[in-house]
């Protein structure tokens, strides 16, 4: 039920149809953000990637990984380096690009704290 404020301070109830419109809302809310570990929790940062809801961040330990990634179609993602470029790099063994973004970005989705190298642009 509804409820709105009656003289004196009382609450007092009326309508059944919003009742049902609230509770759906309710029902309705999204799940947290995960944060998802390489290589501790997950073993690579493309199956990370693969597992990941919309809004999760991929935190990633330093090392160097030899990657050739297709960004997901995902909202709000954020891959993260634990400890900065200079002991985390993202290296595409000159093969292709190192990450392929076509779709599922946004103004949240964040790609920091990596040396990205070794890479082609798509077609060359």
């Amino acid at each position: 039920m509804a409820l709105e404020m009656a003289q004196g301070g009382r609450l007092r109830a009326f309508g059944r149809v919003l009742v049902v419109a609230g509770a759906a809302a309710l029902c309705a809310s999204s799940a947290p953000a995960s944060t998802i570990r390489v290589p501790v929790g997950v073993p690579t940062i493309g199956l990370a990637l693969a597992i990941s809801s919309p809004g999760d961040t991929i935190l990633v330990a330093p090392g160097t990984y030899y990657v050739n990634l297709e960004w997901p179609n995902k909202q709000g993602l954020k891959l993260l380096s634990e400890s900065g470029p200079s002991s985390t790099i993202l290296d595409g063994g000159a093969d292709v690009q190192v990450i392929g973004v076509y779709t599922g970005v946004d103004t949240t989705t964040v790609i920091s704290g990596f040396t990205i190298r070794n890479g082609h642009a798509e077609g060359q």
